[in-house]
């Protein structure tokens, strides 16, 4: 593999990073209808669904599709950050700290789709917490992702390289007059790049 695996697009990557971990490309069948109150069941629903349709190349869903579904489902103000450490295969591991606001994480989704090949994922939904009122929902899942990455050759040509990553992430969901929206997404991730 060449050294300039340096030139990995960390912000795009993130962003497939938290694909599976957040409200992304996902057409929940209760989309449509709306909810009164945060329940371990819909939040459950909402993520396994997401999850579906994100290994399921968005559901055959447009881009223009994509966006009105994220601005839907993401708050304005929300915060998407994740430490990433990437393991290349003889070199030392590098960090990576990258935070998004909604319109960045937004851009990276979109370009994402277009780069990115054969994503996978694998959710494992470790806990949820509603608070009292059932306006918020406290989020922690383990998530598997196996894609193959286009990274920078030497020669100036791109190379696929397969790669596996796992986040374990914390994210808080909320209510907003009965959406279910995203409210932050704050991630620890291990990136291992294989070699062919």
């Amino acid at each position: 593999m060449s050294v300039q695996v340096y030139h990995i697009d960390k912000a795009l990557f993130f962003a497939f990073m938290l694909v599976s971990a957040i409200i992304l490309l996902s057409k929940p069948v209760w989309a449509d209808s709306l909810i009164n109150r945060l329940t371990e069941t819909n939040v459950s629903n909402f993520i396994t669904d997401t999850t579906h349709i994100t290994t399921d190349n968005s559901g055959g869903l447009s881009s223009s599709k994509i966006k009105d579904y994220l601005d839907k489902h993401i708050e304005d103000k929300a915060r998407f950050k994740s430490s990433i450490k990437y393991h290349i295969p003889g070199m030392p591991p590098q960090k990576a700290v990258i935070s998004l606001s909604k319109a960045e994480f937004m851009d990276q989704v979109d370009e994402g789709t277009k780069k990115i090949e054969g994503y996978e994922t694998v959710v494992e939904i470790e806990e949820i917490k509603i608070d009292s009122g059932g306006k918020k929902a406290f989020v922690k899942t383990t998530n598997t992702e196996y894609a193959m990455m286009p990274i920078p050759t030497d020669t100036g040509g791109v190379e696929e390289v397969p790669m596996e990553g796992v986040s374990n992430c914390r994210q808080i969901l909320s209510l907003n007059s009965g959406v279910i929206q995203m409210f932050s997404a704050n991630c620890t991730t291990n990136v291992m790049f294989l070699d062919n």
